[in-house]
């Protein structure tokens, strides 16, 4: 299949209607819950195929990325012209070229879209608000040359040169340049994506050739060629002179952008209702015009079973699935051997339903995949389906994960280890002796400006303070930086002691190892129901592998709602057990302790393990008899809330504790939980973590297991944030009724809930409502619980009792009054308690007013943004990000985070910690950081990663490589994001090899000098103190060329061959292999 194919007309039989009549019947409409952008282009394309009245379109994106992937996706599915217009990106050394090509730029989209034909232009939003010259001008400026006819080459010149044409440097000219040879003429006209040669004879035109730059071969004779000004002189006039009635003009997430909405709203204010417009918005704030898609992303795959699985499904429920794949052999025969029925190509996809597996070119970048249960349509990619494939990856991307999960873009306050806290302005190339390298720049305080090497990007990170307050901009050169990382390490040095006591504690303490799995232990594995996910099996065998340590195990297990973390530490429990060990399992409320207790005593049904809860739905009676038996040793496990931490309760011979959301205790529970730790196995569980612990964990301070994969069948939930209304919500819960569900109506005021649930009453009278909080009597509380779980009422009203306690999989639809109050993770967790089972669920998370503030908005979008499952990770930095970082690790950080940001407060404490672990003295002498310097072109071009946050993602999981294995990785997942490598980005895995190869071998910095009189350039290691003359004597049994300098080892690249990188490489991999040996 061609990427500039028409898609959509396959897809005849699978009309968007409803955003389709709303742009016909009311010319101006919003549009949330559109997806990614391959769905939104699918949107698009759909519409435009029916709406033949609909010329030009202009769609207008947040940055350059979504323009570049917009723009495919549109031809992917429309086979339409799209024209992406953007301006050159400002190159100090060349600013008058860079203003030069905005301006052709200007004149290109001016010319693209006046002629009148339907085409689409994509451009950013700061892009929109240029100036643009008028097409009426450009027509009546442009001449037209033709073949055959004369032509006077002085008056030609004149007339070039009048139209803003330059004579080229060389032979090859670029766009609005021209070129003059004998008789011919080479011209790069506007508008054109090659240059044209002219043969010029006695004054005639003798022939018009469009030739290729690179090759120079002609591709192509023309008849004529019109060549159109490259310049304008005039302001121009602004982007709203292009809007006729038959455009339609797309804001596509625009919403967030306030800067831009100002500017842009005067303009579009104007000539609103002239023309056909189309927002796309994360959610919407005005309910007039208004239509929510309902496009969602697609799960990854964890294997054969799960793929058959779903692609069955949606057959038996006529969906039409399209499986886009770089090896149809592969899933070919993978649907043979499991005898399912598919078709290959489109050709019948707009006559049955079905599986339709369509092959595209190895090298072609997949674009996003998309869902529909609406519309029963499903497009799919490698990207789900890549589990399916041999297992090469050893999964060391764990540690890049969790330090970048937040990018970069231009302005965010950054800090670099070394230079301090400065502003990201954005990435620059710099060529220097015919080498280019890209470097990250940032600017500081007095206009000062930092390059930092790429290699060297993960020293730099974003700035999260303790408060929304923004950082003072650090003096390059200056103590200052200095001075302030020497007050906050000693805060660090002092914590990393604290923190060292408390395992050193932990360590000493007279813990207590389980031995290994016995056969009551496999039987009780196998017992399970379901097969473990691949994520849930790994913590399984963490926890376990902990347990037989004789230290104390502290553990935290990540995972989203419903992905198995309660079986983790059921296998935990009963592991404890069988080694003569008590349990306890602490909630955070009594509803979901209750709820542990039922399932527990479930799975252990038939193994001889004595359950009991102790909470206030027990009597005064029952709860002393617990606590008698505790004592005894009569009770295995024992489950409650925080009442399990009080004085009067004691065990017989505790071995294990396992914590359930642990954010929601209070302050004096975690203390006691830290206690706890210094004495017997702990184990945390979590969906959301809070950024205390979450810092903890990925800075290696507490060890920590995650379960990313959702069970099989599940889908992502169907988020929508909208203004309350009483028909939405009428709608939505007579919608789940209507297929025998239950719904969730969460409302967090315990003061207004009944007369709330007497509104619901009155609006939905077909509807059993029961209301439940947690300032009820515990056994009128739990008798509405159980009423609700057994369905005996079909709409529980509730407050927020509910965000840890019901799992219940028949209610698969949540609404959340007054949602922009509650905190991200709150609002997370909650959107957790529905989708549990395989039914598609929904999520309208609702606001009241007209209009929210800025924070709530961000919150709101993000709980959009995050529909797959799996994102808690993702959600918790987020929600640090938003509400700045606190106390990460108590209320006397907070002034030391706020002058160094979180990062590099993490990044000094971590380096405390590993100094006092492994004693100074040894550490003074390894080099902090390898610098190599290299005559080698290695960087990212721009139309390989076009996204600059993506660029910088990539850059800072590169430079972070500490091993082979991890740059493999990192290399692999590259490849399959972005296709095939260029020879750019080749060398920058190369260098970052040899970078690691330098580190190991103990060397400063690995560099060229030039020799100077032609003699070439000559290859210097320097070493450090840890380098021995033995190891040295190594290298020169490899290589005996390399002169020894005092601590410097020198060869000229004359004399490491041909290939000189390869020689060197090998080198350096010698001398580290003998320090290790040594």
């Amino acid at each position: 299949m061609k990427t500039d194919s028409n898609l959509i007309e396959y897809f005849s039989t699978v009309q968007n209607g409803r955003a389709l009549d709303a742009l016909t019947q009311f010319k101006n409409i919003s549009i949330s819950g559109a997806g990614n952008y391959s769905a939104k282009a699918f949107t698009v394309a759909d519409i435009l195929r029916e709406k033949k009245d609909i010329k030009a379109v202009m769609w207008v994106v947040n940055d350059v990325t979504t323009q570049d992937n917009t723009v495919k996706a549109l031809q992917l599915w429309s086979g339409l012209d799209v024209f992406a217009y953007s301006k050159a990106l400002v190159d100090p050394s060349r600013l008058k070229y860079s203003g030069r090509m905005n301006k052709i730029a200007a004149v290109e989209l001016a010319n693209y879209l006046g002629r009148g034909e339907r085409k689409v232009a994509v451009l950013s939003y700061t892009d929109a608000l240029d100036s643009f010259p008028d097409y009426k001008s450009i027509k009546e400026r442009r001449i037209v040359l033709k073949k055959g006819e004369s032509v006077d080459m002085n008056e030609l010149f004149e007339k070039l040169i009048d139209l803003g044409y330059e004579v080229c440097g060389g032979n090859d000219p670029e766009k609005g340049e021209y070129h003059k040879s004998g008789e011919v003429l080479t011209i790069f006209p506007l508008c054109s994506d090659h240059p044209v040669r002219i043969d010029v004879g006695f004054d005639e035109i003798g022939s018009i050739h469009l030739y290729n730059a690179e090759s120079g071969e002609d591709l192509k004779e023309l008849s004529s060629v019109e060549i159109i000004p490259a310049s304008f002189e005039s302001a121009g006039a602004d982007i709203s002179s292009f809007f006729t009635k038959d455009m339609l003009v797309i804001e596509d997430e625009l919403d967030l952008v306030d800067e831009f909405y100002e500017n842009w709203n005067t303009i579009f204010d104007e000539v609103y209702g002239k023309v056909f417009s189309l927002a796309f918005v994360s959610f919407n704030e005005d309910e007039e015009n208004h239509q929510h898609l309902h496009f969602i992303s697609v799960l990854k795959y964890r294997g054969v079973y799960d793929l058959i699985n779903d692609l069955r499904d949606k057959q038996r429920d006529e969906w039409r699935t399209v499986v886009l794949t770089k090896d149809k052999t592969e899933l070919t025969n993978i649907f043979d051997e499991n005898n399912f029925s598919f078709d290959v190509g489109l050709d019948w996809i707009s006559r049955k339903h079905g599986v339709f597996l369509v092959e595209v070119d190895k090298e072609s970048v997949l674009p996003q995949s998309f869902q529909n249960p609406e519309l029963k349509l499903a497009f799919i990619t490698d990207k789900e389906t890549s589990s399916l494939r041999e297992e090469k990856k050893k999964h060391f991307t764990q540690k890049a994960i969790f330090d970048f999960v937040t990018s970069l873009k231009p302005n965010d306050y950054v800090v670099h280890a070394n230079h301090g806290i400065g502003r990201y302005l954005g990435l620059e190339k710099r060529t220097i002796d015919d080498v280019t390298r890209e470097y990250l720049q940032i600017g500081y305080a007095e206009n000062d400006k930092l390059f930092v090497p790429i290699d060297q990007a993960d020293k730099v990170n974003k700035f999260i303070g303790a408060d929304e307050q923004p950082p003072r901009l650090t003096r390059l050169g200056s103590v200052e930086w200095n001075t302030i990382t020497r007050k906050v390490q000693k805060e660090t040095e002092a914590i990393a002691k604290e923190l060292l006591l408390l395992y050193a504690e932990r360590k000493s303490a007279k813990g207590f190892r389980c031995k290994e799995d016995n056969q009551a232990q496999h039987l009780f594995d196998e017992a399970f129901p379901y097969e473990e996910t691949p994520g849930q099996m790994k913590s399984i065998i963490d926890v376990k592998a902990d347990m037989e340590r004789i230290e104390p195990m502290d553990r935290l297990v990540c995972g989203d709602v419903g992905f198995g973390k309660t079986e983790v530490a059921m296998r935990a429990a009963f592991k404890a057990v069988q080694n003569g060990k008590q349990v306890a399992f602490i909630s955070p409320i009594t509803i979901l302790a209750d709820q542990h207790y039922r399932s527990f005593i479930k799975r252990m049904e038939g193994f001889d393990v004595r359950v009991d809860v102790l909470s206030r739905f027990r009597t005064q009676k029952e709860q002393k008899e617990i606590l008698r038996k505790l004592v005894r040793g009569e009770v295995d496990v024992v489950i409650g809330t925080h009442r399990l931490l009080q004085p009067d309760v004691k065990f017989k011979d505790l071995g294990l504790v396992v914590v359930d959301e642990e954010q929601r205790f209070g302050v004096k529970q975690k203390e006691k939980f830290k206690d706890l730790k210094k004495e017997v196995h702990v184990l945390t569980l979590t969906a959301t973590p809070i950024p205390r612990t979450l810092n903890f964990a990925l800075n290696k301070l507490r060890d920590i297991s995650t379960i990313t994969t959702p069970p099989p069948g599940r889908l992502p939930i169907i988020t929508e944030v909208r203004r309350y209304s009483h028909g939405l919500i009428r709608d939505a819960i007579l919608r789940e009724l209507s297929r025998g569900g239950q719904v969730y109506f969460l409302h967090n005021r315990v003061q207004t809930i009944d007369s709330v649930a007497d509104k619901l009453r009155k609006l939905i009278p077909e509807a059993r409502f029961c209301v439940a909080h947690g300032k009820l009597g515990s056994s009128d509380l739990e008798e509405r619980i159980i009423s609700f779980k057994d369905h005996k009422c079909d709409v529980l009203v509730s407050s927020t009792i509910i965000e840890n306690g019901i799992d219940l999989a028949n209610a698969n639809t949540l609404i959340v009054n007054n949602a922009e109050r509650l905190g991200l993770a709150q609002l997370y967790q909650l959107r957790g308690r529905v989708g549990r089972g395989k039914k598609q669920a929904y999520a309208y998370f609702l606001y009241h007013g007209q209009r929210l503030k800025l924070d709530a908005k961000k919150r709101l979008r993000a709980i959009v943004e995050a529909s797959e499952l799996g994102s808690g990770f993702q959600i918790a930095m987020k929600d640090l990000e938003i509400r700045g970082a606190g106390d990460i690790l108590g209320a006397k950080q907070h002034g030391a985070i706020n002058v160094v940001g979180v990062s590099h407060f993490i990044r000094m404490l971590n380096k405390a910690v590993d100094d006092l672990k492994a004693g100074k003295v040894i550490r003074e002498e390894e080099p902090e950081e390898v610098s190599v310097e290299l005559p080698l072109t290695a960087y990212i071009p721009d139309n390989y990663i076009v996204n600059s946050k993506e660029k910088i993602n990539a850059y800072q999981k590169m430079s972070a490589c500490d091993s082979m294995e991890y740059l493999t990785e990192i290399r692999d997942e590259i490849l399959e994001d972005y296709g095939k490598m260029p020879a750019e980005v080749l060398n920058l895995f190369r260098m970052l090899e040899l970078k690691i190869l330098a580190r190991k071998a103990k060397l400063v910095s690995v560099k060229t000098e030039d020799l100077g009189m032609n003699k070439g350039k000559e290859v210097v290691l320097h070493m450090s103190g840890l380098v021995k003359p033995e190891n040295i004597i190594s290298l020169l049994e490899h290589n005996s060329k390399w002169r020894i300098t005092g601590t410097r080892l020198r060869i000229t690249i004359a004399e490491l061959g041909m290939h000189w990188f390869d020689e060197l490489r090998d080198s350096v991999k010698r001398l580290s292999m003998s320090i290790r040996e040594k």
